[in-house]
């Protein structure tokens, strides 16, 4: 009896692993060489934005505004990156300060505008590669690690110079192809849950997922970088979709890779019109 139960459960187990990677190819070959040339087909907007923001404070009861009322966690990242901007480091004896002014101001309301397509890298430029990029070509200086403390602390400082400036990203001539990529990507299943972004933001927004509020992709990119609870630090957006990544039993990718600058601009491009807020405040 006993060796027939371990023939029985050993047979079950790989009938089950086989139903799931009939059903995960399923899934990829619906989606396969889908692009929105070919017809992504995408969702309706499950709920308006001011509908969200009523249901997060029914949640939540606005716990986010009043600790933040205390002081965003946050803001001493932002104090660390505006010291490292006036930090002179490199062989060319620079610091962003020499090139954009002592507090930044010729950088104002740029980030606002990124991420964007950039014809020198033939792809899609994000606040924290350029800084990366100056860094290297114009100070002589080391690249940051994504998402060390000192990048991320920089990456606050130089977008908090757009606070208060209408998003405003182009995905018009050759910024289009990477647009399209990244929504490819937002609408792609993947993982061994076989879920997409926009199944959780689009399809099923407003709605709970265990003790959290599924966001609608509105508003996902104008408060990046920001303090999240769940981390207990401040993070990126890439952080963020890494983050989705793993839920979804999915493999992560690198921090900044073209797939992740292509979903930030898809991202971004939701949010146009509404004013960079950074740091942000999460659960």
């Amino acid at each position: 009896m006993r060796r027939f139960f371990h023939f029985f459960f050993k047979d079950y187990l790989i009938l089950t692993f086989a139903i799931g990677l009939l059903v995960a190819g399923a899934g990829r070959s619906a989606f396969a060489g889908a692009g929105p040339a070919s017809g992504i087909k995408e969702y309706k907007q499950n709920i308006s934005t001011a509908e969200y923001e009523k249901r997060y404070n029914a949640v939540y009861g606005k716990f986010t505004e009043q600790m933040a009322e205390q002081g965003n966690p946050a803001g001493f990242v932002l104090d660390d990156g505006r010291d490292l901007f006036k930090k002179v480091e490199g062989s060319a004896g620079k610091s962003c300060a020499s090139c954009h002014g002592e507090n930044g101001e010729k950088l104002e309301g740029v980030a606002a505008a990124y991420p964007k397509y950039d014809p020198a890298i033939k792809g899609i430029n994000t606040v924290a590669l350029q800084i990366n990029r100056c860094r290297k070509d114009h100070m002589g200086a080391p690249e940051l690690k994504y998402e060390s403390y000192n990048q991320v602390a920089l990456e606050l400082y130089v977008k908090s110079l757009s606070n208060g400036v209408p998003i405003n990203v182009s995905i018009d001539g050759p910024a289009r192809p990477f647009y399209e990529a990244g929504e490819a990507y937002y609408y792609k299943r993947q993982g061994q849950l076989n879920m997409s972004c926009a199944i959780c933001h689009v399809k099923y927004a407003g709605h709970m997922i265990r003790a959290n509020l599924l966001s609608n992709n509105r508003h996902h990119a104008d408060h990046w970088p920001g303090y999240r609870l769940k981390w207990g630090k401040t993070g990126s957006l890439q952080k963020r979709f890494r983050g989705c990544n793993k839920k979804v039993r999915a493999k992560p990718l690198p921090f900044q890779c073209e797939t992740y600058r292509d979903l930030e601009l898809y991202l971004t491009y939701q949010a146009n019109g509404l004013p960079v807020e950074v740091p942000g405040f999460r659960m």
